[in-house]
């Protein structure tokens, strides 16, 4: 069984050297073996952006290999605030 903390420190590991400026927030939910990771981005977002989050999650499947994990790159422009939604946890929020 898939740990939140688990996730949560690789998450935090994989974003090492990936968070650009325009990046909000980064938050995951976990479901049974499913880890789904929404990085949420200010402004349009440029090819390294989602690049980077590709990155991201591909270092999170490397860590649970036997989980089905998804990266959703969203544009939420300030002043809109970040949802929280019920079920997710932030591992990156940039003051605002």
């Amino acid at each position: 069984m898939l740990e939140r903390s688990s996730v949560f420190l690789s998450l935090t590991r994989a974003l090492l050297g990936e968070v650009t400026p325009s990046l909000r927030t980064v938050q995951f939910e976990l479901v049974d073996r499913k880890i789904d990771i929404f990085c949420i981005f200010d402004g349009s977002m440029s090819e390294d952006d989602r690049e980077s989050m590709s990155c991201v999650e591909t270092e999170v499947m490397a860590d649970f290999p036997d989980a089905t994990v998804r990266a959703q790159c969203l544009r939420i422009d300030l002043p809109d605030p970040v949802p929280n939604a019920p079920g997710r946890s932030a591992v990156f929020a940039r003051r605002e």
